[in-house]
């Protein structure tokens, strides 16, 4: 009998593990990604998300706003640094920057007065606001041909790309 099998190896935990993925395929899927990354960062998709404010505020303190907005309680500098995975001194500059521009407010701990616990203020409210809508029409842009259900099966899959990648990732 001809066909084709599927073989399922027994993990290190003694679960079945899939079969190993074709190295090609993987290296498509990282090609993928990383120039997924590299068009988010080109000065176009910086225009087209943030429009006439493209040089006055950056796309680091759209980050920190939406952290701040997306946040259970308000965040410190160092919660904003370990979300976006930056040094601490990085994501300072970036909040004293949104605080100068009036995006952020700094309010003391009460229990640490040392730190500082990071707020909206309205015109930071509304400037995430556009930039979001701004967000929004891009990705409609790029997927106004598809199928909503294949816009929702690649959020699927991105969610599952991430937690895989939250998994494999190595403790310092």
């Amino acid at each position: 009998m001809c066909g084709t099998y599927t073989y399922m190896t027994i993990a290190a935990d003694h679960t079945l593990a899939p079969p190993p993925l074709d190295p090609a395929v993987l290296d498509r899927l990282d090609d993928a990604l990383v120039e997924v990354r590299r068009v988010l960062q080109r000065p176009g998709y910086r225009r087209a998300v943030l429009g006439e404010l493209a040089g006055t505020v950056g796309l680091q303190a759209i980050r920190v706003l939406r952290l701040v907005e997306a946040a259970e309680h308000a965040p410190t500098i160092g919660a904003v640094a370990e979300a976006l995975v930056v040094d601490p001194s990085t994501a300072s500059r970036t909040v004293d920057r949104a605080v100068a521009a009036g995006l952020l407010q700094r309010h003391a701990c009460s229990d640490d007065g040392r730190r500082a616990r990071l707020h909206l203020t309205g015109p930071g409210r509304a400037l995430l606001a556009e930039v979001s809508a701004r967000r929004r029409a891009v990705l409609a842009r790029a997927v106004g041909d598809w199928e909503p259900a294949d816009v929702d099966t690649l959020h699927v899959l991105l969610e599952r790309l991430l937690d895989g990648f939250d998994a494999a990732e190595v403790a310092p």
